[in-house]
């Protein structure tokens, strides 16, 4: 195993005792993701294991090359507690075909506590239908609670309000304003 952006007994240690309404017909669960599925933090070597082609089905990447992503990998390690990247690999070809983000920011506001963001949600063409996106969500909402975030957040296009609705997110209808450079 390459080295992860964090340690997997994290994601080991999460209760899904309680689903918290979310449904998954059939079952899967962290520990049982689906047929030569596994859920697992990123790794250093996931530059070579199809990181970067399940990214691009979310948004533009450009084109980095593997020093580019080693470097950023080794950045977002040395921040330790701030950024935990999930991906579930297809164990028989060793590609990983769907990835979610959280990333925790340590504020000052409520006693020093914490928030979490969600970023990057994108399953592979490949695997859509078999509740991927739904199971990454739902771990990085447990994961949020585990290390005690205040609140989650997203940000999404209209059309997919209703899915994340399904997991207690609420559209409150705050202006999100955005500058790109």
């Amino acid at each position: 195993m390459s080295n992860p952006l964090f340690n997997a007994s994290l994601l080991e240690s999460l209760d899904f005792s309680d689903s918290e309404g979310i449904h998954f017909n059939p079952t899967i669960t962290l520990k049982n993701p689906g047929n030569a599925l596994t859920i697992r933090p990123l790794q250093r070597d996931d530059y070579d294991h199809g990181y970067y082609e399940v990214l691009r089905q979310l948004t533009t990447v450009g084109e980095p090359s593997l020093e580019d992503f080693q470097m950023r990998f080794d950045e977002m390690l040395a921040c330790a507690g701030t950024y935990y990247v999930i991906v579930v690999e297809d164990t028989n070809t060793k590609q990983v075909v769907a990835s979610c983000s959280l990333v925790i920011e340590k504020k000052f506001i409520r006693q020093c506590t914490k928030r979490g963001r969600i970023e990057d949600v994108v399953v592979d063409g490949s695997c859509r239908g078999k509740q991927l996106g739904k199971l990454l969500v739902l771990t990085a909402k447990k994961l949020a609670r585990k290390l005690e975030c205040y609140k989650l957040t997203l940000e999404c296009e209209k059309d997919k309000i209703p899915f994340y609705e399904k997991f207690g997110f609420r559209n409150n209808e705050c202006f999100y304003m955005v500058q790109r450079f």
